[in-house]
């Protein structure tokens, strides 16, 4: 590894570190639908802090590991967004939210086929 990307590695451990400190403490002064918002960004910083940690051991494997970990925290907590405003617009009786939620979603299709299914090696 070249010595910019180990900067760069070290650059984001801090940054996610730093994150994971600021939602532990926003986790536990919040009530319950505070901290069940803030916990999928706190699996997210958590995940990328020791994807970069295993990336700076040479641990590659382990990494991608991390790497998925984040992708499907990050993508559960996208589509509970969307299932949640679809309850709402059914239970509120306001129907024009389905146009918005079948935007994101026909936008999140992309991101979810290029974290998962991408061939690249």
């Amino acid at each position: 590894m070249n010595n910019l990307k180990i900067v760069n590695i070290i650059r984001q451990l801090f940054t996610s570190l730093i994150v994971m400190f600021i939602l532990i403490w926003a986790f536990f002064k919040n009530q319950l639908i505070g901290k069940i918002i803030i916990l999928p960004f706190f699996i997210c910083s958590f995940a990328i802090f020791i994807k970069d940690l295993c990336l700076l051991l040479k641990k590659e494997k382990l990494a991608s590991i991390f790497k998925y970990v984040f992708y499907v925290s990050f993508f559960i907590y996208v589509f509970g967004i969307l299932i949640y405003t679809v309850y709402y617009a059914i239970k509120n009786q306001m129907y024009s939210l389905f146009i918005i939620v079948g935007i994101f979603a026909i936008g999140i299709i992309p991101f979810v086929k290029s974290a998962f299914f991408n061939k690249k090696k």
